[in-house]
């Protein structure tokens, strides 16, 4: 490169590698759907333990194991699943017994307007 009447060598980008001394290079991303959908159940529950952990050692000044994490994130997620569903199966019995009460009405009305 000529830079002001003067030659001046190539900076580099890099500096030069040393054996040893590389990090490692990023885990490779998930290639398929079902892949990625564990990846990002895997990735919820660590979040989620995680702060359960922590609201937790707040409270408690207990030390917990961090080998606690990922279970507590899973147990959490799998309650969190469980309640959204009895409340699901709830809301869905009510669709269909006001369902089968209209029905119901409009049977006995069409036999009435028959009648008269």
């Amino acid at each position: 490169m000529y830079i002001m009447g003067q030659w001046m060598p190539q900076l580099q980008t890099q500096p030069p590698s040393v054996p040893g001394n590389l990090p490692s290079p990023p885990p490779a991303p998930p290639e398929g759907w079902l892949d990625q959908f564990l990846a990002f159940i895997y990735t919820l529950a660590h979040w989620v333990g995680g702060l359960i952990v922590a609201m937790v050692e707040n409270i408690v000044p207990l030390q917990t194991p961090g080998q606690l994490v990922d279970p507590i994130g899973y147990l959490t997620l799998l309650t969190v699943l469980l309640l959204v569903s009895q409340i699901a199966k709830k809301l869905v019995w009510g669709v269909v017994v006001v369902g089968w009460v209209l029905i119901g009405i409009r049977i006995v009305l069409e036999i009435l307007e028959k009648q008269s």
